[in-house]
């Protein structure tokens, strides 16, 4: 059988979404954790934090378990945050799948087993379609009437039930609410034992694997009652030998949605127990791994005519200097590519402008500008290139980090200001003096700058200092159009329009 017939997706996302082209390193995590899903039937939250990459996780983890042979359903649950049933959301996503898996054609020797399943699939059909009555009905005599804006896959399940009508009297609802009741409780023990059957027969007849796997991903993200409506529909309609679900959540964002419905003292840890079998925590990527994956991006700019500084040829320095002002940062996975995309695109842009002439760039100022954009910080505009105080972006410790992070940030800053002294210093053990009066200079020349270690072993002085050196010599090149504070101040606010 093709893949892509226990998972529909799988065609669409294989080539992207595969552990190979995971750069943060999680293809270990998510072959145990696959193994932990499918050793048994549970509902499962996955939690992890805002921009953590949560979904290029489940997306991963979704193809992964296609080429293990198990059914997998997927679908981002904030997409039908419209609507008013989440029960026919769900239904329409697992019967469109059930039926890739049986229309195709069953082995010789397994047609009556097939004749058998397709039976079983009709059953669950007709008993989801009792429960999507009932579901509908209480909600219309609860005054929340389903959205008309019903998707095209949801409709497929309600075409099954005709007698819905919306526009039905509300003393009719309630009689019809009544009356399904009972047919109902019936319906929700069917449910569970048909899937249970069809999984019993996916093995059999197609050598798949149970269980099936459904993944719902973007809870947290939905209005809070639709979100609370979803975990209520898995845990009494599907919660069922043979089925699997994993739900990607920020959980304490959906432990504060509940209590925005049940009120702030209401203990909404307990009460997400009741749901989820298991936590499993979406475990915290290396930044400095994470950005060793992007070295190939830094040397797409090998511009002779744009000289990056402090790093023009070294990218593995580059990416680690990156990841150590990120981390200062406490920067999640999406801000970090939100930033690096600015970055890029700015140097994309300078890679034009260097047709005319070469152009001198700093990496860490236009990346900590960046930093400072994407956090709103008031810096970023009252700076000029005269200005000499501090950059107030180093937020956390970074003592695990090769660089002293708080000394590079503040000497490339010092590398686009201009200063003025009465004597201006080369780094090299030469320095002149202007008897008649202050002159202006690079701010970096206006101390003894070969003192300035960039790293945290001072073994790497000489270093720092042949980097600062050569720093100062891009400054005085009259061929270069070095860019102060000002040039970089610019390109970044035009990448601020870059979401």
């Amino acid at each position: 059988m093709e893949v892509y017939s226990h998972a529909s997706k799988y065609n669409e996302w294989k080539d992207i979404y595969n552990w190979g082209t995971c750069k943060a390193g999680r293809e270990e995590y998510g072959t145990f954790l696959a193994s932990h899903l499918t050793s048994g039937s549970r509902v499962i939250n996955l939690n992890g934090q805002f921009g953590s990459g949560k979904t290029q996780f489940v997306r991963r983890l979704y193809t992964h378990l296609a080429k293990e042979k198990h059914p997998v359903v997927y679908f981002d649950v904030w997409e039908s945050d419209f609507s008013n049933n989440p029960l026919a959301i769900i239904c329409s996503e697992l019967i469109q799948q059930l039926e890739n898996v049986f229309d195709k054609e069953a082995p010789r020797d397994k047609y009556s087993l097939s004749t058998k399943a397709k039976r079983t699939l009709n059953a669950l059909k007709k008993s989801l379609s009792t429960g999507l009555k009932a579901f509908a009905a209480a909600s219309l005599v609860a005054g929340e009437p389903a959205s008309s804006k019903i998707s095209s896959s949801t409709a497929k399940v309600l075409d099954a039930t005709p007698d819905i009508d919306p526009r039905s009297h509300s003393k009719k609802l309630i009689d019809s609410v009544k009356d399904l009741h009972i047919e109902a409780v019936i319906a929700l023990k069917d449910i569970k034992e048909h899937i249970t059957t069809l999984s019993v027969f996916m093995e059999d007849i197609y050598d798949l694997k149970v269980p099936i796997i459904i993944i719902i991903d973007e809870l947290d993200r939905c209005r809070p009652t639709y979100a609370v409506e979803v975990l209520e529909v898995v845990k009494h309609f599907f919660e069922t030998n043979g089925c699997t679900f994993l739900l990607s959540t920020n959980t304490d964002v959906l432990e504060q949605s509940i209590q925005s419905i049940y009120g702030s003292k209401f203990d909404s840890k307990h009460y997400l127990r009741r749901f989820f079998d298991r936590k499993v925590n979406l475990p915290q990527v290396s930044i400095e791994n994470y950005m060793a994956t992007t070295e190939d991006r830094f040397t797409h700019y090998n511009n002779p005519n744009v000289i990056i500084n402090p790093y023009h040829e070294n990218h593995y320095d580059n990416a680690e200097l990156f990841a150590c002002l990120f981390k200062s940062n406490d920067m999640e996975l999406r801000d970090i590519d939100q930033v690096l995309s600015r970055y890029f695109a700015t140097l994309d842009y300078i890679n034009r402008l260097a047709e005319e002439s070469p152009v001198v760039v700093n990496s860490v100022v236009l990346i900590a500008g960046l930093i400072g954009q994407h956090s709103d910080k008031i810096w970023l505009t009252e700076r000029r290139n005269d200005t000499e105080t501090e950059v107030p972006i180093i937020r956390t410790n970074t003592e695990d980090c090769q660089f002293n992070v708080e000394s590079v940030v503040s000497s490339m800053f010092r590398c686009v200001s201009l200063g003025k002294s009465k004597t201006k210093y080369e780094g090299n053990g030469y320095s002149n003096d202007f008897f008649n009066g202050p002159v202006e200079m690079l701010a970096l020349q206006t101390t003894d700058f070969s003192k300035i270690n960039l790293f945290r072993d001072t073994r790497k002085h000489n270093i720092s200092k042949e980097l600062l050196i050569k720093i100062v010599s891009d400054f005085n090149n009259e061929n270069y159009k070095y860019w102060l504070w000002e040039d970089h101040q610019k390109v970044i606010e035009l990448s601020g329009h870059i979401e």
